[in-house]
């Protein structure tokens, strides 16, 4: 029954002017009629009487304010008495614009003084001190010019014809509703930074200078949240203004109300999460979970108790939302995918040091060569290859799957070197839903620094996709950055050669009576060519060619004889191919040891088309064995060509092929050993054999 007399007092302002003035008058009388009908009820008055009483006498104004006891506007049409529609809309439109500009600019001069903070500096000091004055300047012209423009057209004082009642609610409601999930959204992002640096300073993991550089990446958010809270603060303000102050005072209550239960329920689930992080493998997607069970409440009170501060509560535009919800989604799923996100940490903080000789290993800081003296007479390498750990919340499962199994192979054969032949990431957003190579580059280098065991690492296609964060010479300092002189088993090269690619070094093995075992070339098969197609590999240039006959040259003469070597490559070489075509022609001029090519998705061997010398040169020299690549995730096979054992090592890929997470045949490791003689031994390891 109350509705029906709000509705009656609508209908007699409804052709009425629209001013401030007779919608405070409106929402007097309608609040007397309530308490009317509310005292008619306790005197024992059915529902419908009470109701029934008010309603015979809401044909006019008038009749209305001699029942209800009051003065009111004399009765009008008023379409002939308020300024024409044209006017409140310019007017209006320039309001805002201007609400939306003061907006911008002060939020600017928030993000200034905020990434000053982040980045204390002299030049951040000066460059901020100009930021704010300049903004500051614009802010205050903003503001002089809103209160120009009220006081010129007499805005708030002005009666308008009755139709632009009907806009003022519609852009009230409009603000009002993006204010509060402004809100929602606010929140969740603070849960989420917050979050993510209280994980990462409990798990060790963080430094004061990484959570800088994760606010610094948030700084974008903060901003854009900052922008869109003030902006409707001041639209919703500027409508609001027509109507009664009832109305805003009761919304920022119920603002405050929202404000204190999300602020409850994040903080009471992340202080749990954080207590349980290690007990739980996958503790940032019981965040997301929490997060999601938010948005759950946010729709919820959108589609219910947000009615009670809106006219029109949910306005369906289907053309509208589906804009917004592409865009949001697209915007929000790039900016997910470049997150760091820790989340293999809880695993790799079980991972132990796996028993093994520890080794001599030293560092030459001028050619940039480590040297590794071997107790024993033999020395293990394990190959592992194409781990493709993709680093989102999404992947987790996978990417858990993919460390248990390099750590189940390592514990197997207990290596003294573990060699990483490329794709230790895959950044490509496809299938990992990625583009962060950070993240998982350091947990990888946390994970084989728990096993206690040296590794090294050549690049493959994927490590530094276009899109990754982190782009090939930030990688490169990422990598240098976590090597020996910081972890004591990353065998990163400080000083490279200069020669195209990254990451070209050369590893002796030394026996523990100096003899050398085997000279490791670790040589960047690089990734596509620039003015390629899509994936149109790259090879190994003529230049890292000349740069490894060098030094096969010089170490040589050094030694006075020639020296036993081995290559490790991502991408294989064109030989493999024509070493296949020849065995499977049965030539004699192919041994064959082991392995399957099981590669369909592209081609069998997915090798560049371009030519690369390194091949001939290692047959001319003499002194390569053995060259082992990855790449081809299905591809383990093992031949000898022209006096080189050409072997594609076994892949640990759970994630970068559709349907390879439950195949198991491929996955696997190579184990090689050297002795002190110069020869060596091939054994592959499939995991399957293992579990």
């Amino acid at each position: 029954m109350q509705n029906a007399i709000k509705k009656a007092v609508d209908l007699l302002f409804e052709s009425l002017p629209f001013s401030k003035e007779n919608e405070e008058c409106k929402e007097h009388i309608m609040s007397l009629a309530v308490q009317k009908y509310e005292r008619d009820l306790e005197e024992g008055c059915c529902p419908a009487i009470a109701a029934g009483n008010f309603l015979i006498h809401a044909d006019t104004l008038a009749h209305v304010g001699a029942y209800l006891g009051v003065r009111t506007l004399a009765d009008a049409s008023g379409a002939e008495t308020g300024k024409e529609e044209q006017l409140f809309s310019r007017v209006q439109k320039k309001l805002r614009r201007n609400c939306i500009l003061l907006s911008i600019f002060t939020a600017l001069t928030f993000n200034s003084v905020l990434a000053f903070f982040l980045n204390l500096s002299v030049v951040h000091l000066i460059i901020v001190i100009i930021e704010c004055a300049a903004f500051g300047v614009l802010c205050c012209l903003l503001i002089k010019r809103q209160q120009h423009i009220v006081r010129r057209y007499h805005f708030f004082d002005t009666s308008f014809v009755y139709t632009c009642r009907k806009t003022a609610e519609e852009k009230y409601d409009l603000y009002t509703k993006k204010l509060t999930n402004t809100m929602f959204g606010m929140f969740s992002m603070a849960f989420i930074l917050f979050f993510s640096l209280s994980l990462g300073f409990t798990s060790l993991q963080y430094t004061l200078n990484e959570a800088v550089n994760t606010v610094n990446f948030y700084l974008f958010f903060i901003f854009l949240f900052f922008y869109l809270a003030l902006k409707n603060v001041l639209c919703r303000k500027l409508y609001a203004a027509f109507f009664c102050k009832r109305k805003t005072v009761e919304y920022m209550c119920e603002l405050r109300r929202i404000s204190l239960a999300s602020a409850c329920y994040y903080l009471f689930f992340g202080v749990v999460l954080l207590l349980l992080r290690n007990k739980m493998e996958h503790v940032f997607s019981a965040a997301l979970t929490v997060m999601a069970c938010y948005f759950v409440f946010a729709v919820f009170y959108n589609f219910t108790r947000r009615r009670n501060f809106t006219g029109r509560n949910i306005v369906f535009n289907i053309r509208k939302v589906s804009c917004y919800t592409l865009s949001a989604v697209c915007f929000l799923g790039y900016s997910f995918m470049r997150l760091d996100l820790y989340l293999l940490q809880p695993y790799i903080n079980t991972v132990s040091e796996t028993g093994q000789n520890e080794n001599d290993i030293t560092y030459d800081e001028d050619s940039g060569i480590y040297t590794i003296f071997a107790k024993e007479d033999s020395f293990k390498i394990l190959q592992l290859t194409d781990i493709h750990l993709g680093g989102s919340a999404l992947s987790i499962v996978e990417d858990t799957k993919a460390l248990k199994a390099c750590n189940t192979l390592i514990e197997k054969t207990e290596p003294d070197l573990v060699v990483v032949t490329g794709d230790l990431v895959f950044p490509m957003g496809i299938m990992s839903f990625s583009f962060n190579n950070n993240a998982p580059i350091m947990q990888f280098a946390n994970f084989m620094r728990n096993t206690g065991i040296p590794w090294v690492f050549t690049y493959g296609n994927h490590d530094t996709e276009a899109l990754a964060t982190l782009s090939r010479a930030e990688v490169d300092v990422l990598l240098k950055s976590l090597s020996y002189k910081t972890s004591k088993n990353l065998l990163y090269p400080y000083v490279q050669p200069d020669v195209y690619g990254r990451s070209n070094q050369m590893i002796e093995i030394r026996a523990s009576d100096g003899s050398l075992m085997q000279a490791l070339f670790l040589l960047d098969s690089n990734d596509y060519v620039a003015s390629g197609g899509v994936n149109e590999y790259d090879y190994i240039h003529d230049d890292q060619v000349a740069w490894y006959q060098r030094m096969i040259q010089n170490l040589s003469e050094q030694e006075g004889y020639t020296i036993p070597s081995m290559i490790f490559t991502h991408i294989p070489l064109r030989e493999y191919r024509e070493a296949n075509d020849l065995y499977e022609s049965g030539s004699s001029e192919v041994t064959y040891y082991y392995g399957t090519l099981g590669e369909k998705m592209i081609d069998k061997i997915c090798c560049s088309e371009y030519e690369s010398r390194l091949f001939d040169t290692a047959v001319e020299l003499g002194s390569t064995q053995a060259i082992f690549c990855g790449h081809d995730h299905y591809n383990n096979q093992s031949l000898q060509y022209k006096g080189i054992r050409l072997t594609y090592g076994y892949s640990i890929d759970y994630l970068a092929m559709p349907g390879i997470e439950n195949d198991t045949e491929q996955r696997g490791a190579t184990l090689i050993t050297l002795h002190k003689n110069g020869t060596y031994d091939i054994t592959p390891f499939r995991l399957i054999d293992l579990q």
